[in-house]
């Protein structure tokens, strides 16, 4: 088995290749931007976060299997940040493949606390033409953010990179699943994960002591309309975006108060 393993040293600053990144995702389906954020500003996302999540787990159950958690986050702080949602050297990296007016259509994540298991391997979205044979240019784009280290242990993100993004459909994709290179993505926090919607992945088991929480954001072309509800946004919050990010949050649903 091929074992894709990108570890990140942490505590420094980069410069970044925004033209290599946005061509490994075109060709091999992910792009791993490292030391990305700041590991103070991930400490306070991670902190806020297992709060939100504890409240969110006594009322609802897990709901993307044992143990795992997809939970959609509250504009407002520390999530509703530019850093996070509008970051410029990710927002260089997507608007180089999806062009000059993308879209952000979901801002959410995905826990695994211990005793999860493996999930199905499968894309996040659907083939725009199921029925044909084609291979398309990319139409959406998911960046995780991980907020602690993602180690072997703690359940990592499994995926199938180097051509399953451009995949047509026709086929088995479980037997497939099972021959074609995979392997673990291993990250730290601070580091981030831009991937094709359709690069195929699954969610492992976290065998650590504690959960793995993963921040996941869609961007999208404009005219493409993503399975999953769309952001929601106070409005005193949103009148308090600057032009730039209300055209990103075009789509959001405006509510009176922050929604989960």
């Amino acid at each position: 088995m091929h074992k894709t393993v990108l570890v990140t040293a942490g505590g420094g600053s980069m410069d970044y290749d925004i033209s290599s990144h946005a061509d490994q995702v075109r060709v091999n389906g992910y792009t791993v931007l490292e030391e990305l954020l700041p590991r103070a500003f991930i400490d306070d996302l991670r902190v806020a976060f297992d709060h939100v999540l504890e409240d969110h787990r006594q009322r609802t159950p897990s709901n993307r299997g044992a143990n795992r958690y997809q939970m959609y986050l509250p504009f407002e702080r520390p999530f509703a940040d530019a850093r996070l949602y509008d970051n410029e050297v990710v927002m260089d990296v997507v608007r180089r493949i999806l062009g000059p007016d993308p879209t952000c259509v979901y801002f959410a994540s995905d826990t695994p606390f211990p005793g999860s298991d493996y999930q199905r391997v499968h894309s996040d979205t659907r083939l725009l033409f199921p029925e044909a044979s084609l291979s398309l240019p990319c139409y959406g784009l998911v960046l995780n953010v991980p907020l602690v280290d993602v180690t072997e242990e703690n359940g990592p993100m499994e995926v199938w990179p180097g051509g399953t993004h451009l995949w047509p459909g026709g086929g088995d994709m479980a037997a497939l699943s099972d021959v074609l290179p995979h392997g673990p993505l291993l990250m730290n926090a601070g580091s981030v994960l831009i991937r094709d919607l359709r690069m195929w992945h699954r969610g492992t088991p976290n065998r650590s002591q504690r959960s793995r929480p993963n921040i996941a954001i869609v961007y999208t072309r404009p005219w493409y309309r993503f399975e999953q509800r769309a952001p929601t946004i106070p409005r005193t919050a949103w009148e308090a975006l600057a032009d730039s990010d209300r055209s990103l949050f075009r789509y959001a649903e405006l509510v009176d108060r922050a929604a989960l």
